[in-house]
């Protein structure tokens, strides 16, 4: 059987393939490019190649390739050669890889070289096409993992939803590595205080494909709480199913409180102008009876029913002293404050807290030289009531029995903010849940028995402080005390000309 010349040709050509043998005449040159070139195939466009030998490939190969192709004839070297070199092409360079069987004489220089070439330009410019492809990726990856906010993927596709990337932002925010959290459904960053319905409504968001922007209470690795303002958007691909779910995570825990603490003034602004208007009328008409009632106990204090006046007389006064609280909190600004050193104001009004609290309480006073000496703006009757409320709750959460430890020093300062006296008043008594603690400042709001408190303490005591400029917070933990602390800033007279 015998092949038709032109057929095998006609091949190559189509393959974008040659086939070549070379025979070096060394006395042409030292570098055996003279010589006898048998060229079958595609030629590249390179014309003369069979009359000009390997001169005209030469004169194609671009100038940084052409010790890539005359290395196929060097001395030195294997009897099996191959390499790469670009042809100049119209518009752009021809890749072409060579592979070479090298046949050397008793001198060590090639005699005879046959091979191929093959046209992989297509091959180089995919090759490139996608590494520009994983370069871009990998800089959007990069730009997303320097990214200031928290991002999150999770695989929409497998069961639970698992993560299968966080961002540096994220493993810094939730205090996990990588390793921790891929292949997890992120609910492990939940805990005791998550609400229940708010973790719901983003199962469900997730099972029915939406998108959900809302905020969840969050747990760090070390068991640290953090307010999660979240947003979940599902990723689609070109059917419309959603295949992932990208996830922007930011801690809002101050930004929080900030806006529960605007939320608790407001609320009790409202409730102070509502209060103010029926202790106003309460008072009045309380004001003759405790009068009258004096009178009449003056007048018959050997009768048989004197010890009834002298009840109706108790709990008048008691009722006026309840109506002083609703009008202590529904009337700030009306007190006269001066400027008073945070010990003179302690000091002052110690005595009367160890009255108040009963026998069986002690308290213990602990000052230092730095916030005792500090002076502030305050209300010295104003402040007595803020302290003597806070001894009254806390003697009421030991029944009656135990120690309250009065401390008095000073709140490193912030910047540019004025120093503050930082007063704690703690007890051992039993302590507030957390849902107890968040409502422990609303007016009204009580967890004794009926008849034995109004829930006012807590509510005029902050209102008082906050009149002052100072800030009032609890802390407080089930079976171990609770613990206010009082921060009031330094007085900084006005400056005279």
């Amino acid at each position: 059987m015998r092949t038709d010349p032109d057929a095998v040709e006609a091949a190559l050509d189509s393959a974008r393939l040659a086939v070549f043998r070379h025979e070096p005449d060394w006395s042409g040159g030292p570098g055996g490019i003279a010589g006898d070139l048998e060229w079958i195939g595609c030629r590249y466009g390179v014309d003369g190649i069979d009359g000009q030998g390997l001169a005209a490939l030469l004169d194609a190969v671009t100038d940084s390739d052409r010790d890539s192709l005359l290395g196929l004839f060097a001395l030195a070297g294997g009897a099996v050669r191959g390499g790469e070199f670009r042809l100049k092409g119209a518009g752009r360079d021809i890749h072409l890889s060579c592979d070479a069987l090298v046949e050397s004489g008793a001198t060590g220089r090639p005699l005879r070289i046959t091979g191929t070439i093959q046209d992989i330009s297509e091959r180089r410019r995919f090759e490139e096409t996608l590494n520009d492809t994983l370069r871009a990726k990998q800089t959007l990856l990069a730009i997303i993992d320097a990214c200031p906010v928290s991002i999150s993927v999770a695989d929409a596709r497998q069961p639970d939803v698992p993560l299968v990337y966080v961002n540096r932002r994220f493993q810094s925010l939730t205090g996990y590595e990588p390793a921790e959290t891929l292949g997890r459904n992120c609910r492990f960053l939940q805990g005791p205080g998550t609400d229940p319905e708010t973790a719901a409504a983003i199962r469900r968001a997730v099972a029915g494909g939406e998108r959900i922007d809302t905020r969840i209470l969050n747990y760090r690795k070390d068991g640290t709480p953090f307010v999660n303002e979240l947003l979940l958007a599902p990723i689609r691909d070109g059917d419309g199913a959603v295949t992932a779910y990208i996830g922007f995570q930011s801690d809002v825990t101050e930004e929080a409180r900030r806006e529960e603490a605007e939320r608790q003034r407001q609320r009790m602004e409202v409730m102070g102008r509502m209060m103010g208007g029926v202790a106003h009328e309460i008072n009045n008409l309380l004001q003759p009876i405790t009068l009258l009632t004096q009178e009449l106990s003056d007048r018959h204090p050997d009768d048989a029913d004197a010890p009834y006046l002298d009840m109706v007389l108790d709990c008048a006064r008691k009722a006026r002293r309840i109506i002083g609280d609703l009008l202590a909190f529904s009337r700030p600004g009306t007190h006269m404050a001066e400027p008073v050193t945070a010990g003179a104001l302690v000091a002052a009004t110690l005595p009367l807290v160890c009255k108040a609290v009963g026998p069986g309480v002690v308290v213990n006073e602990r000052t230092d030289d730095a916030g005792s000496a500090l002076v502030l703006r305050a209300d010295r009757t104003a402040f007595a009531q803020v302290l003597l409320n806070l001894a009254g709750n806390a003697a009421a959460a030991m029944g009656g029995t135990g120690a309250i430890a009065v401390t008095l020093g000073l709140e490193p300062a912030d910047g540019a903010a004025p120093r503050r006296a930082r007063i704690t008043v703690a007890d051992t008594g039993c302590g507030m849940e957390p849902a107890v603690l968040e409502r422990a400042f609303e007016p009204f709001f009580t967890t004794k028995p009926v008849g034995q408190g109004t829930g006012l303490g807590l509510s005029v005591a902050y209102g008082l402080v906050k009149e002052m400029g100072g800030d009032i917070a609890l802390s407080s933990t089930p079976g171990a005390g609770t613990v206010a602390t009082l921060l009031l800033p330094e007085f900084e007279p006005p400056a005279t000309a």
